[in-house]
């Protein structure tokens, strides 16, 4: 059986393929009908199908993170394509590859060693070797090279932990270069080790929360791992390692984010900041990339944010194009002239 993507259904399309199951819920129509209400991916994208025959029946055969052979039919729902599933069952591991299941973060090694090369920049001991009981725990950096950076709002995919940590490395390194009163080496290592916790909060091939991630969280799963690391470290400073504590534990910043304390060094909020922008900005560019070539101008509404995106493709409008008939500036324009 040959394997259909997400982002090549069309509506009104039959499809026979096989797909990850994301999520799924058993619930009631206004009739007190059962029905099942699932989410379908693939590294291509995700789609909500929904099975109203024989709900029950088939709610038992299948389980979240299960691999899963699907049948039925391309409808469009609010705007949104939606997959009207016939016949759903656990598909046999010879039909599918997994690599077609889950998407993957491109050159996962380059963007490894752009992290190592930016933590070679610490000038500080104390931080450098912490560092190091990191980068030598090969176990560690393994699953945190896989791990995923979120179930579903951002970096949701294989990599996308790593992916997610180098961006926030790189953009909180360029706010030291603006406020030099924050100290550089914290601010890089404590961008390095925010998420770490993510390795083992999420399982990063069902794309789901692990037993410990459900029960604690990747803020106090990092912070556990970050002390454990210190006191492989003799005489490790208690200041500095308060400093570097209260960044894992701060950097969600808000009370209403989960965040059991409040950001109240310069350095963690430099990181609680970027690691938000950073998070936000990866998001809204996933929905452009992924709406975007429907000549949509404005995204599917986005529940997680209350809005829709203005995603329209500014290419072709007359500001674009640079003979467009006295809309372009002068070359020869002096920041004088616009006074």
């Amino acid at each position: 059986m040959s394997k259909k993507f997400i982002s090549e259904f069309k509506v009104n399309e039959q499809i026979d393929s096989v797909f990850m199951l994301r999520k799924k819920n058993l619930k009631l129509t206004k009739y007190d009908k059962p029905y099942l209400e699932m989410t379908l991916t693939d590294k291509s994208g995700k789609i909500e199908g929904r099975l109203w025959d024989a709900a029950d029946k088939f709610n038992e055969v299948v389980e979240t993170g299960d691999i899963v052979r699907v049948r039925g039919t391309v409808d469009k729902f609010r705007e949104e394509r939606q997959l009207k599933v016939d016949d759903i069952a656990k598909a046999d591991d010879r039909s599918f590859d997994y690599e077609d299941m889950v998407r993957v973060a491109r050159d996962l090694e380059g963007i490894y060693k752009g992290v190592l090369s930016i933590l070679v920049g610490i000038k500080n001991p104390w931080i450098s070797e912490l560092a190091k009981q990191f980068t030598d725990d090969e176990a560690l950096m393994a699953s945190f090279r896989e791990g995923i950076g979120g179930k579903s709002w951002h970096n949701a995919y294989i990599g996308g932990l790593i992916e997610h940590t180098r961006e926030v490395m790189c953009v909180a390194e360029k706010m030291c270069d603006l406020y030099s009163e924050a100290d550089r080496d914290i601010v890089i290592f404590g961008a390095f080790i925010h998420d770490i916790g993510k390795v083992f909060e999420l399982d990063a091939k069902k794309l789901e929360y692990t037993i410990e991630g459900g029960l604690l969280g990747h803020i106090a799963i990092g912070h556990k791992i970050l002390m454990s690391k210190i006191k492989n470290i003799q005489d490790f400073p208690l200041d500095l390692s308060l400093r570097l504590e209260h960044i894992i534990l701060s950097h969600h910043g808000e009370y209403e984010q989960q965040s059991p304390v409040l950001p109240k060094t310069l350095e963690a909020t430099i990181v609680y900041q970027t690691d938000d922008l950073v998070s936000q900005a990866n998001a809204i560019k996933e929905i452009q990339l992924s709406q975007a070539d429907e000549g949509k101008v404005w995204s599917n509404y986005v529940s997680i944010k209350n809005r829709k995106y203005f995603i329209k493709d500014p290419q072709g409008e007359d500001w674009m194009r640079s003979d467009s008939a006295g809309s372009s500036p002068e070359k020869e324009s002096s920041p004088g002239n616009l006074l």
